[in-house]
């Protein structure tokens, strides 16, 4: 039984079978991306409860991906991992919404990955649908109704037809609805 969805960012394939291994291992399904071009293609086809990403790869830099994320509402926890990171890397991951910063190699990765998860469970508990009540209303209203359509559409094999009846909109006013959410109709 799988108990978490994990997507790990490194562009060292030892370091990353390695955390794959040992969280595959007690059923986390694990999934690798090598950059963060990769990377964000994984996100956009899969949902995750945890990214756990190296800070320098080829390409797009860690730091610069979870920033991007980060301006972008990303919600999902996500950890920075370094074998080089100074205090100053660590202080600015964090700032910018990373919820830890490992030092590679890793050591007793599992303790960390069930704690961040299940943190999570909690704070998703104590809100509704994972809206955080502290943001602006328009912003809390579109976290709702993102996750509203997303339900729908995934409920009904993307028929937008059916998803606009539940909603009472007429079709011209959901997809111009879906497109300001930034939802693939598919």
């Amino acid at each position: 039984m799988n108990i978490g969805n994990i997507l790990i960012i490194d562009d060292e394939g030892i370091n990353a079978e390695t955390i794959k291994d040992t969280l595959e291992d007690v059923n986390y399904n694990v999934v690798v991306a090598q950059d963060a071009a990769q990377a964000k293609t994984l996100i956009k086809d899969h949902t995750f409860d945890l990214v756990m990403m190296d800070v320098w790869m080829p390409g797009q830099d860690g730091m610069s991906l979870l920033e991007e994320w980060m301006n972008a509402g990303f919600s999902t926890p996500v950890v920075m991992m370094s074998g080089h990171a100074e205090h100053k890397d660590v202080v600015r991951a964090i700032r910018m919404g990373a919820v830890d910063f490992l030092k590679k190699p890793l050591h007793d990765i599992l303790s960390l990955v069930r704690k961040i998860l299940s943190e999570q469970v909690v704070y998703q508990e104590q809100q509704i649908s994972g809206i955080d009540f502290d943001l602006p209303l328009k912003a809390s209203r579109n976290i709702f109704e993102s996750q509203y359509f997303k339900h729908h559409l995934e409920k009904n094999n993307n028929n937008i037809a059916k998803v606009a009846e539940l909603a009472g909109l007429e079709r011209t006013t959901l997809y111009r609805k879906l497109k300001d959410l930034g939802i693939d109709k598919k």
